[in-house]
């Protein structure tokens, strides 16, 4: 049995099956956007997404619950306390030679990577791409730090490249949760105009005729403890939602538990590929599996 059945889960043969017709995965992060936001009338895509996707609302992230942490265990299938990234400053993990980052893992496989993410500081832009690098991103995209701008410079991987991983980090929700407070009236601007660009990224996946799994996930809440902050404990700083929408997917509300730490090996399982052993999570193969095989006595809206 290879590797990657090992680490399936309960997938079964329904499972093994779908997870073949994904030639790519679009993994999009949400920074600072809110499980409790999903649902608003007013955010009409991430209603949407959330109707068609299989996802949960309820997952949680890592600890410290900030940005370089998360995204680093996000890239990398391991917590901070093996990454070593504890704080909200990026930089490279410590012993980065026996990690198995996401990016790498595809990248090896024959696939591209490709990453769009915010600008730095000139100064910081040489450390940047060494990261984005060493972390197995073969073609990085830097751009202004909206998710219209950011969109906009995926554009040409999404419309042409045809396997392998395409990332992209939107920052408008953490940004303006940080300067006027997390659900307050500029941070649910921010809410909208991210929403405005999902709904322009699920108009052309719509479009194109790749097999494409689209992840998209919050790497934190915010307001829980502190109203600028995440840094925190709170339910409200550690929860966040999770969507798997696309290829092979059946639209369902997954059960509780799941983690941030659950998403990379969701990726490699979803294109075929073999999931690290180091790695923490597990990959969400319920996603893929259609609601009516869930056992008698258990709810079709919630299934692990």
């Amino acid at each position: 049995m290879s590797e990657a059945m090992c680490r399936a889960g309960p997938g079964g043969v329904a499972g093994i099956a779908a997870r073949a017709r994904v030639q790519r995965v679009v993994l999009l992060v949400l920074d600072g956007l809110r499980a409790d936001v999903v649902g608003d009338a007013r955010f009409p895509h991430l209603e949407a997404l959330r109707s068609r996707s299989a996802h949960t609302l309820t997952a949680t992230t890592v600890q410290p619950s900030v940005t370089a942490a998360a995204m680093t265990s996000l890239l990398s299938g391991v917590p901070p306390s093996e990454h070593g990234i504890a704080s909200d400053r990026f930089a490279l993990p410590r012993d980065l030679h026996r990690l198995r980052p996401l990016p790498r893992e595809v990248a090896e496989a024959g696939h591209a990577t490709t990453g769009s993410v915010r600008e730095v500081p000139w100064l910081l832009r040489g450390l940047a791409r060494r990261i984005v690098k060493e972390l197995g991103v073969t073609d990085a995209h830097f751009a202004p730090a909206e998710a219209r701008e950011l969109l906009r410079a995926a554009i040409p991987a999404i419309k042409r490249q045809r396997n392998g991983l395409i990332i992209m980090h939107w920052p408008d929700c953490d940004a303006e949760g940080h300067r006027s407070g997390w659900m307050s009236a500029p941070y649910l601007e921010a809410v909208s105009r991210m929403d405005g660009a999902l709904g322009a990224l699920m108009a052309l996946l719509s479009q194109c005729e790749h097999e494409t799994a689209l992840i998209a996930l919050a790497d934190h809440g915010g307001g829980g403890t502190l109203p600028n902050g995440h840094d925190s404990l709170h339910p409200l700083d550690c929860t966040i939602p999770i969507f798997v929408h696309g290829s092979g997917v059946h639209a369902q509300e997954l059960q509780h538990g799941h983690s941030l730490l659950d998403v990379p090996p969701t990726v490699l399982w979803a294109l075929g590929l073999p999931v690290p052993h180091q790695w923490t999570g597990t990959p969400m193969t319920r996603a893929f599996e259609p609601v009516h095989s869930v056992a008698v006595g258990t709810s079709p809206r919630a299934v692990a």
